[in-house]
């Protein structure tokens, strides 16, 4: 049996490599950025938190609404202009969350839209009171994962400057 050229196969393997798709490079973001919720538009503050999994919202006035098809909340949430938009959305889940104080808190999830620079995505969000924190709003790694690459050493780096389209008030954020 006879051994191929090796040069033939390195650059088959060479071929191979350059056909493959490029991988975006993550955006460089500081820890601190401000980011817009939803088709409402609301600009908050946020902490981008690599150590954190989900994201958490500081939700005011929040009431659970009963609707066929199922649990709702309602909610407040104020932008760094002090103006206050009332949201609602469907609940995705309850989260179980143990606090830094001790004990445990359970928490509606919800989706949400989210716009950090040019990019929306729609992210699950979990509520709760952060009036002891200093910034509204804790983005986790279920939306930067893969996306942003976090440079503590900055803070806000970019403007939220996405294009939302809404395809259902249920699901779109």
């Amino acid at each position: 049996m006879r051994n191929g050229n090796p040069l033939r196969y390195l650059a088959i393997g060479a071929l191979a490599w350059l056909s493959q798709p490029a991988v975006a490079e993550p955006a460089l973001v500081g820890w601190i950025e401000p980011v817009k919720l939803s088709r409402e538009g609301v600009v908050v503050p946020a902490k981008l938190d690599t150590g954190a999994d989900t994201s958490s919202l500081h939700a005011s006035n929040i009431t659970w609404i009963r609707r066929q098809d199922g649990d709702w909340v309602a909610f407040d949430v104020e932008g760094k202009d002090n103006r206050s938009v009332r949201l609602e959305r469907k609940v995705q889940r309850v989260t179980r969350v143990k606090k830094a104080a001790g004990g445990v808190q359970d928490r509606p999830v919800v989706l949400l839209g989210v716009c950090l620079g040019n990019t929306y995505r729609v992210t699950e969000v979990n509520l709760t009171d952060r009036t002891g924190f200093k910034l509204p709003f804790l983005v986790g790694r279920n939306f930067l994962a893969e996306r942003f690459a976090v440079d503590s050493s900055r803070r806000e780096t970019s403007e939220p400057a996405c294009t939302m389209t809404v395809a259902g008030s249920s699901i779109s954020g």
